[in-house]
C-alpha cells in the first residue's frame, strides 16, 4: 500500500508465478529463473471494503490477506503452465528492482503530481505502477503494468537505475494536451482515426462532436498503461476527474 494518507493510499495486488518472463526479443518458452506476474491491479484502498472499515495502518495489515483472498479468487488464472517442473527449478532472482518517483504533472497545473513505482526483485519481473494524484491526496487514476512489458518502450532494463529513468520518462509527456489528439474527421463513421504512423481508437462515451471539443479544450492528457501493441490516454476533465479517453497505437 502507497499514500500519503491511509484514505488515500492504493493498494497493489500482484498474482505470480514461478519462472521469470523473458525478454521481449527473446524465445516466449524460454526458461529463467524469476517470478513474472500473471495479474496485476491497482486500487484505492477506499475501493476495497475491507481495508477502507480498517481506518488506520496497522489494521489495514491485518485486513490485507483477506483482500488479497478475496482478489485472487476473482481472477481468472492459467490452469496448467508448460514446462512448470522447469520454471519453478530455475528458482526465484534475489535482487531488488524496488524504485519510485514522484512527478509534477505540468499541464495539470499546481500540486497535480504524478507517483511511479515499481517492486519486485528483479526489472523484467517487477510490478510497475502509475498513481494520478489531485493536490490534496487524492488517487484520481491508477494503472499497473508488469516490467517485461516496461522494457518494449525502455530498452536494456536490468538494473534499478535503468527502472529508474524509465519512470522518470513519464515527465517528457507531463506538458501533452488533447491538442495532440487527432481531429475525428466528418464523415467517419467507425471510431478510429488514422493520423500518420498512429491510430487511435475513440473511447465509446465520446461521440463526433464531444471529441473534437476535447480536442479544442486542450485539457491536460497523459499517456500511461502501456500495453504490448497501445497505450491508454487519459484526460483530466472539468469536474476533477481523470478518464480514458481511448487508445493509442502504431501501425
Amino acid at each position: 500500500m502507497r499514500g500519503p494518507s491511509c484514505a488515500d493510499a492504493v493498494v497493489l495486488f500482484v498474482a505470480r508465478r514461478p519462472g521469470g518472463e523473458p525478454k521481449f526479443d527473446e524465445a516466449p518458452d524460454k526458461v529463467l529463473p524469476g517470478n513474472a506476474p500473471i495479474a496485476l491491479e491497482i486500487t484505492p484502498v477506499a475501493s476495497v471494503p475491507a481495508l477502507a472499515r480498517a481506518g488506520d495502518g496497522t489494521a489495514m495489515t491485518k485486513a490485507l490477506p483477506a483482500a488479497l483472498g478475496a482478489w485472487l479468487r476473482a481472477q481468472a488464472m492459467p490452469q496448467k503452465l508448460t514446462n512448470r517442473a522447469a520454471l519453478i527449478a530455475a528458482g526465484p532472482t534475489t535482487g531488488d528492482c524496488s524504485v519510485s518517483d514522484t512527478l509534477p504533472w505540468t499541464a495539470a497545473g499546481r500540486g497535480y503530481h504524478i507517483d511511479a513505482f515499481s517492486d519486485g526483485t528483479d526489472c523484467i519481473n517487477a510490478a510497475t505502477a502509475l498513481v494520478i494524484r489531485a493536490p490534496d491526496g487524492r488517487p484520481l487514476y491508477s494503472a499497473a503494468t508488469p516490467g517485461f512489458i516496461v522494457e518494449i518502450y525502455h530498452s536494456a532494463l536490468r538494473t534499478r537505475a535503468d527502472m529508474k529513468k524509465a519512470l522518470a520518462g513519464i515527465e517528457t509527456m507531463t506538458e501533452d494536451t488533447t491538442g495532440k489528439l487527432p481531429e475525428w474527421p466528418d464523415g467517419l463513421a467507425e471510431r478510429e482515426i488514422t493520423q500518420g504512423d498512429f491510430t487511435t481508437t475513440v473511447a465509446e462515451s465520446f461521440d463526433r462532436t464531444s471529441w473534437n471539443a476535447l480536442r479544442e479544450a486542450q485539457r491536460p492528457m497523459l499517456a500511461v498503461d502501456p500495453g504490448i501493441e497501445s497505450v491508454s490516454l487519459v484526460v483530466l476533465m472539468p469536474d476533477g476527474r481523470v478518464v480514458e479517453v481511448g487508445r493509442s497505437r502504431q501501425n
